[in-house]
Formats: C-alpha cells, structure tokens, sequence
C-alpha cells in the first residue's frame, strides 16, 4: 500500500520547505483543470490529502507513529541536533518493603540516595546500597508525592477528596497542616525550593499555597475543566497546570500572571514534567500519547505513542534527552527526545505503574505501583 510519503514522492525525513514544493509540482501536473486524465481528480483528491496531513506537525507525528512505529526525526532549519546515545537497562533490584502501593519515588541530589511513599503515608530512605535506613508513617491525610529539598530535608504533600495535607521532615521532626478547601482537589505538587504547594480542583481552579501554613498565594480559574496535572519547572519560575480541557496553561510561579497557552494536546493531562534544563516539557494524556515542547518557541515537536492503557506518570533523565513514562499497562517507556523514537519498552508489572524517577547521576531508574515492588534499573549509555 502506497503511503503518504509516497504519495508526494518525498523521503519521511522531508523538511516543510520539500513537502510544499513537491505538493505544488504534483498540483501542476495532475489538477483537473489541467490533466485530462479521467483518474486526475482522484489524484488529487489524494495529494491534498496526504499534503494536509503531512504539513500539520502534530498529525504528521500521530501519522508517523502508525506507519514507523515511531515519530520521525526531521532536521529543521536550525539544522539537525545531536542525537543521544544509545542506552542499555538492566534490572538491578526489586525492593519490596512497601506493604501497600507505591505512590512516590525520590532522590536526593546531594546523596543521590532514594526516598519512596506509599498508600499507608509510610516513607522509607534508602541507604547507597538500597537497603532501608529509616522509616516514617505520617499522621493524617494521604502522602502523594515526596520532595527532598537539602540537608535531610523533605516536603511531602498530598490531597484525598477535599483534603490537602503538607509535612515537613527534618532530623525526625515533623511539621504539618491540613486544611479543608471549599473545592476537591485532583492534584497536588511541590515548589523545587519546597516552599510553595500547587494545586489542581475538579472545578477547573488552579491554587499556590505556602507549604509551611497553607496560606493561599494566588488562585487562578482560566482552566474550563477540571485541572488534572500540575508540574514545577526545575528553577521554580514557571508553573504548568493541565487539566480535561486539553490544554496546559504555563503561569509565572511567583505572580500568578498566565504566560501561555497549549493547545495542541487533544485529551485530558493526566501527568506533565519539565527536563532539568528547562529545555523540554513534557505532557502525558489520556490518549495515551506523550508530547514533547520546546520551551523555548513552544512548538510541538515530538508525539510519542506506544502505552495501550493511560500513563501515570513521566520523569526526564538529567540529560534532558531520555524521557521515561509509566502507565496503568505496567509497562515503562525510554523516548528519545532528540531523536523523536523510542529508546526501549520494559513490560515492568502486571498492575498498574504510578512513580518513575531517575537518580541525579542518571545511572538509575526506579519504578513503584499497586504492586508495592521498587524497581530499579541500571542504565548504561555507549
């Protein structure tokens, strides 16, 4: 069967600038008006077709999906990035401590040790060896998401219903507040400095609370569903909420003012994350698809497929160019962002997968579920 690619007789690695003049060669020689050619019109019927598609980046890279398998790097007219190495993942350890599901997964950049959460609010810390040093279940609320900030610190968050619930841990004290909002909550995240909490309502609300008192910072209502996601960049300046509208609003952090607006996303966010460097954002939604902006521009420039049930949850390598993403399928996902292909397809669990994180050395992956096993994974890059 002739693709589309075929079609307009360009290679699948065609910049814009090829697709436009090889549709406008085709339409001079085979318009209806000009070719009398009884199949003339039907030609053409199928080079509009194939142009319309192939011209609209984002059906370009669905299109892509379905007849490669993966998204196709294209070289822009700011010639072509370096692509990332190749990587290798081997299982390293299955850790199973966790006596309910895993909700959390964490490292702490000055140790490069991992912190974990799980239904029960009970987190571990885990030693350079991956054996437990220390256990705590926090009282009240449900635990979310762990975020170890510096000096044995952590903040932990997390929202059940109409109930929101920080902690804050240090040299085994700890620090909390609950507070009953008038809306449900749907997500929750933490600020990277862990001074700041946002917040996702199924009325379409967006709210940054102080972590410490649970004072409301600023609340904003431009979403016109539910706000299902919410992510921090790693400088703590720009705020990223997604929400059942298929959209992605970008907000400045601190003031509350809406930068941008995403629109290309086509279904609800269900998990959105931001690389290290800022570069990249990526959005996961319910279509199974994971999308990938460049921040500077914000152009789409990568949609990636493969999961068969929605995605949980997303992690960038500190490289900025593996992305991993988990989902109710059990299975864990390696996107070359780059290169736009995927990198490697793990089938991890036979329940669903809810936490993924790399270490800040970018030598480990770890993985948790509803199967309450941590999974780590060594990666190795030639």
């Amino acid at each position: 069967m002739t693709n589309l690619y075929e079609i307009l007789g360009v290679d699948p690695k065609a910049k814009s600038t090829t697709l436009r003049n090889a549709y406008r060669k085709l339409a001079r020689e085979c318009h209806p008006d000009i070719n009398p050619d009884p199949k003339a019109h039907e030609r053409m019927a199928l080079i509009n077709s194939a142009f319309e598609t192939l011209n609209d980046p984002v059906r370009r890279q669905e299109y892509d999906q379905v007849l490669f398998g993966h998204a196709v790097a294209v070289s822009t007219e700011l010639g072509e990035e370096r692509p990332h190495e190749n990587v290798s993942v081997r299982m390293f350890k299955r850790l199973k401590e966790h006596r309910t599901p895993i909700y959390s997964i964490a490292f702490d950049k000055e140790t490069n040790c991992m912190i974990s959460s799980s239904f029960d609010n009970q987190i571990l810390w885990w030693d350079e060896e991956f054996e437990v040093k220390r256990s705590l279940r926090l009282e009240g609320g449900v635990v979310n998401v762990v975020h170890p900030i510096q000096n044995d610190r952590i903040v932990a968050a997390g929202c059940s219903e109409s109930l929101i619930s920080t902690w804050h841990i240090q040299s085994g004290e700890v620090v909390s507040w609950r507070n009953t909002p008038l809306e449900w909550i749907c997500c929750v995240n933490i600020a990277p400095d862990g001074n700041r909490v946002g917040l996702g309502s199924l009325h379409s609300t967006m709210q940054v609370c102080k972590s410490t008192t649970g004072e409301p910072v600023y609340s904003r209502s431009q979403h016109t569903e539910s706000v299902t996601a919410i992510g921090w960049s790693p400088d703590g300046q720009i705020l990223a909420s997604g929400s059942a509208d298929a959209t992605v609003k970008l907000w400045a952090a601190t003031t509350g003012r809406l930068l941008e607006t995403l629109t290309n996303i086509r279904s609800t966010v269900t998990a959105i994350t931001f690389s290290a460097d800022s570069r990249f954002l990526a959005i996961a939604a319910v279509d199974r698809s994971v999308r990938i902006f460049r921040l500077g521009d914000l152009e789409l420039v990568k949609t990636f497929f493969g999961h068969e049930k929605p995605i949980e949850n997303l992690a960038f390598h500190p490289s900025g160019h593996l992305l991993a993403s988990v989902g109710r399928d059990g299975v864990v996902y390696l996107w070359n962002v780059l290169q736009g292909r995927g990198h490697g397809r793990i089938e991890a669990s036979t329940q669903p997968l809810s936490a993924v994180a790399f270490s800040p050395d970018g030598s480990m992956l770890a993985t948790g579920g509803l199967d309450k096993i941590l999974r780590l994974w060594q990666l190795e890059f030639n």
